[in-house]
């Protein structure tokens, strides 16, 4: 009696074979399962049940439109990675190398003064201990390590962002 009826519904508002008929089914079953609500006094079982499939029907429709919109904000698989592209791994292989070529210019108790400081993660205090001179020295030599090390980057195309 109510399924063509329904299934024409769903068709209209659905625009898909399938999810019209999955609203056929969909209906009935909420009907079923809520018959207890029925009130006559309310309208007619006709226009309750086709109310019923309407409902569900733009039920559907609003998931569709909230899943599309998520799918639209988030970027694709294929954009995020946590691994590094090619290109990446390229320009840091090149940036090391212009870094140990600049590292290499330096006259080398700087250039210690600077490893020790930086790479060995060393205050200026311990530097000194470890090298046997006084901190004033160690401090500038790493001063001049840096303003060095700078020069040497800047001929080489590279901004550095730490002070000398």
């Amino acid at each position: 009696r109510y399924a063509s009826r329904i299934y024409g519904l769903g068709l209209v508002l659905l625009r898909d074979r399938a999810d019209a008929e999955d609203l056929v089914q969909d209906t009935f079953l909420k009907v079923w399962r809520t018959g207890s609500s029925f009130d006559p006094q309310r309208g007619s079982m006709d226009v309750w049940v086709l109310l019923t499939a309407r409902s569900l029907a733009i039920d559907l429709l609003r998931r569709r439109t909230l899943e599309t919109r998520k799918l639209r904000s988030e970027p694709s698989v294929s954009d995020v990675s946590d691994e590094p592209g090619p290109e990446w791994l390229a320009e840091q292989r090149d940036l090391i190398e212009r870094v140990r070529n600049a590292m290499d210019q330096l006259p080398p108790r700087q250039r210690s003064a600077v490893e020790l400081a930086y790479l060995g993660q060393r205050s200026s205090t311990e530097v000194a201990e470890l090298q046997g001179i006084p901190a004033g020295t160690v401090k500038s030599r790493i001063r001049s390590g840096l303003k060095r090390l700078r020069q040497e980057l800047a001929a080489a195309g590279i901004t550095v962002g730490f002070e000398s």
